[in-house]
């Protein structure tokens, strides 16, 4: 008899499965490629050194992460602690991938048993794996250091072991899976979103299953067995050097094992949010699918309810649940979408199924056999090309962390300001920036003396004011990063160096790498300026610090500008120490960032500093050397690594720093509509709400963790209502441990301003803008030369009428 060497035979013999192992072998060097060298800013750190020390992670804990952590750091001699540990998330999220294909394939021979004459090919359930191994959240989860990927990992494994034990029927899958979903519980409370999904399918597939107590019992000790490495933290706890020491109680054990101190971080939208929290979702998921996969999903949910519609079921449960939750609470969403996103490539793949069984068909009645093959390998093959081009993007986008050092930087800075000098010195910090500093000390030995450098951790039970005022005289004090909170009770933030000191009033032990004495019109004395760098490429600041002081108070907000070639950067007064507050004789020390357009061309260029009177609108003020501008420096704009995105757009409303677009925005109230900037006013009643929609670019990697403000304010500027938030409703921040926002993304952010009832009848401005959510600087607007052009944007007047009755 010839043999049968049909597309269907293909797919059940063992070729299928074993294509799994060059999956997880490319998908683990794509990402091991492509992940982090050492350490990073926050949860990641921790991530890596808590294994190592054997310690307790904040909480809630993460028990298993730390045990299998600590077992791979074990077995995996490559690099440091923090090199290694990185790769232990590109091998989870290799077998996360893997286990998308399994899942899929599982369901394709359920298929084709049913239907034998049914197409089947490996590729399908390949197109489905790739989907979720390019989509850019997965990919940054799978480069460095985090419970998160494990999280996402677990989810999939207990999807494809129900729906194995629903395939092959057999008893030890469904145990394994009790297993399993145990260890996860032991893991992250987030992976227990899943069970009332899990419990429907199980009830669906065997009903009978809850009168048969042996199988109850036998699932109940699987479960338990998954539990045991919640042992971990009462056995720890008394003597672990990282973390609490009360988990010897019950109360200490479930404070922190079901993270309690953290339900402040828990969003809470309501109804009338939902059609936005829906907009965001959206938003996100483009910028995770290609069109060509996005539109295979509510195929396969529709054709998965028809055909397995048990396993339908599993599949829609399991999304609605997660969604919900996710998109409705938790803060850093892209990290708990990834379960959803993973679930959602299962059902892609079961949507390219049922599109290749119905090219099938139609090939059959209209075509030969030959060509109803094609299509069941050739229509994969088609959607394979644009996520072979999503990786690509991805990383021309720059998703990859190869050459991320920024937190390995940080740390040398540290060691090279303090080590050694004895001085005493107490550096104020938050979480961010000490636990690349844990790294080094837990885990190669490389912690600072306490008579060289203390750190104190800054959190919202120890502020930074508070901190201050308790450390001010035990020694020299710095910060990481600038914060106007400090400055606001009355310190001087100093820079020096990229951290800085805090003193009181008035400050005079300072000394400026360029010296200079020059006036501005007879008040400010410019006594020298530090510029670390002459040298600068397209995109990246340039940083120049002032040391400036005033013989006499000044009441006039003054403030510099600079000029480099045709380039204009005129500062806002946000986040600086005014003029005003400036204290006779003292010398004020204030560090400015001149952005550099993507598009500037390569050459040399004089920096010219001048002044303004912004109080009593005098644009150049003349100095003592007779012109209204002094020559700081000479400074070399080399050529861009990249190619610059258009930052220039004439499309554009506003370009904030070369670093966002703002493409559009849009308003409505009721049936009226606007795009900004709108002239006509958008009349509203007091109490009602406006609904507005931002859409962003990203034109470079960010440098700074975004917040987004959309404000509506006065004829004087002050502001009314409306919110500061973290991009997209705190969905997608920018910078979160590392850069998030790649290149060219491009998102909606969709917004709600209630009027307050009391508000008076009158007319009222929208002004949008984003700020650095530790610096509070705001980013400035560049204008189609380069030039700054003030730090908001207004998108139209809205008038405020009298509420109907």
């Amino acid at each position: 008899m010839k043999a049968d060497t049909s597309i269907g035979t293909v797919v059940r013999s063992t070729t299928p499965r074993l294509l799994a192992v060059p999956l997880f072998i490319i998908t683990f060097a794509a990402y091991w490629a492509t992940a982090a060298p050492g350490t990073l800013f926050g949860d990641p750190s921790e991530y890596q050194f808590i294994p190592a020390i054997m310690g307790i992670a904040h909480p809630p804990g993460y028990a298993f992460y730390t045990l299998l952590a600590k077992v791979w750091q074990l077995l995996v001699p490559a690099g440091t602690i923090a090199y290694r540990t990185n790769r232990l998330a590109s091998a989870v999220a290799a077998l996360a991938v893997t286990l998308v294909y399994q899942t899929v394939l599982d369901l394709q021979r359920a298929i084709l048993r049913q239907k034998p004459d049914t197409p089947g090919s490996p590729l399908i359930p390949l197109v489905a794996a790739l989907a979720l191994g390019v989509t850019p959240d997965f990919w940054q989860h799978a480069i460095h250091a985090n419970a998160h990927i494990v999280s996402v990992t677990f989810a999939i494994a207990h999807i494809w072991l129900l729906v194995h034990w629903w395939y092959t029927k057999q008893d030890r899958w469904l145990f394994v899976f009790c297993i399993l979903l145990g260890a996860a519980a032991s893991h992250h409370p987030i992976t227990m979103m899943g069970v009332p999904a899990y419990a429907v399918f199980i009830l669906c597939v065997a009903p009978d299953i809850a009168r048969d107590w042996r199988r109850v019992l036998a699932m109940a000790v699987c479960a338990l067995l998954g539990l045991m490495p919640l042992l971990y933290y009462p056995i720890r706890s008394p003597s672990t050097p990282f973390g609490p020491t009360d988990m010897r109680t019950w109360q200490g054990f479930l404070n922190h094992a079901t993270a309690q101190g953290l339900r402040v971080n828990l969003f809470h939208f309501g109804l009338r949010d939902q059609p936005n929290r829906a907009l965001i979702f959206w938003s996100l998921l483009k910028l995770q699918y290609p069109v060509s996969i996005i539109l295979l999903i509510p195929v396969g949910l529709l054709f998965i309810g028809r055909r397995m519609s048990k396993v339908g079921l599993l599949i829609a449960l399991f999304l609605l649940g997660h969604l919900l939750f996710t998109l409705n609470t938790v803060q850093d969403v892209m990290a708990y979408l990834l379960a959803p996103f993973a679930a959602i490539a299962i059902a892609a793949g079961v949507g390219l199924l049922a599109l290749s069984e119905t090219l099938q068909r139609l090939s059959v009645v209209h075509f030969k056999r030959g060509a109803a093959r094609l299509c069941s390998t050739g229509l994969p093959l088609v959607l394979i090309v644009p996520l072979a081009l999503r990786a690509v993007g991805n990383l021309q986008s720059g998703i990859s962390l190869h050459n991320f050092t920024a937190a390995d930087d940080w740390v040398r800075i540290v060691h090279e300001r303090f080590h050694g000098q004895g001085e005493g010195a107490l550096l104020l910090s938050d979480w961010e920036h000490l636990t690349p500093i844990w790294v080094y000390a837990y885990t190669q030995n490389a912690a600072l003396r306490d008579e060289d450098l203390r750190l104190i951790y800054v959190s919202t039970s120890n502020p930074w004011v508070e901190s201050v005022w308790a450390h001010i005289e035990d020694g020299p004090l710095y910060l990481p990063d600038y914060r106007p909170a400090v400055r606001d009770a009355g310190f001087r933030i100093v820079p020096e160096g990229t951290l800085y000191r805090v003193e009181a009033p008035p400050v005079s032990n300072t000394a400026p790498t360029h010296e200079l004495d020059v006036w501005v019109d007879e008040r400010i004395h410019l006594v020298g300026f530090d510029l670390p760098n002459d040298s600068v490429r397209p995109g990246d600041p340039l940083t120049l610090v002032l040391y400036q002081h005033v013989e006499a108070p000044l009441t006039e907000i003054w403030m510099p500008y600079t000029r480099l070639g045709s380039v204009e950067a005129r500062w806002t007064t946000d986040s600086r120490l005014l003029t005003p507050y400036w204290q006779p004789g003292e010398v004020v020390v204030e560090r400015y960032e001149i952005p550099i357009p993507l598009d500037f061309e390569p050459g040399q260029y004089p920096l010219q500093l001048g002044y303004g009177d912004l109080s009593n609108g005098r644009d150049a003020l003349p100095f003592s050397t007779g012109d209204t501008s002094v020559n700081l420096a000479t400074i070399n704009v080399l050529p861009a690594l990249t190619a610059a995105l258009d930052t220039r757009s004439g499309d554009d409303l506003a370009n904030l720093d070369n670093q966002v677009a703002l493409e559009s925005a849009s308003a409505r109230v009721g049936r009226q509509f606007r795009k900004a900037g709108w002239q006509e006013p958008l009349r509203i009643g007091a109490g009602r709400d406006m609904h507005l929609v931002l859409h962003w670019r990203a034109l470079a990697t960010p440098r700074d963790s975004f917040t987004v403000f959309v404000h509506l304010i006065d004829a004087d500027g002050r502001y009314i209502s409306g919110h500061d938030y973290t991009p997209l409703g705190g969905a997608y921040p920018s910078y979160l441990w590392f850069p998030k926002w790649l290149r060219g993304q491009q998102v909606a952010d969709p917004y709600r301003i209630t009027i307050p009832h009391s508000l008076a009848p009158g007319q009222y401005w929208i002004e949008v803008g984003i700020y650095g959510m530790t610096s509070l600087q705001r980013l400035p607007v560049v204008d189609s030369t380069g030039s700054l052009a003030g730090d908001r944007v207004i998108l139209g007047p809205v008038e405020v009428v009298q509420p109907e009755t």
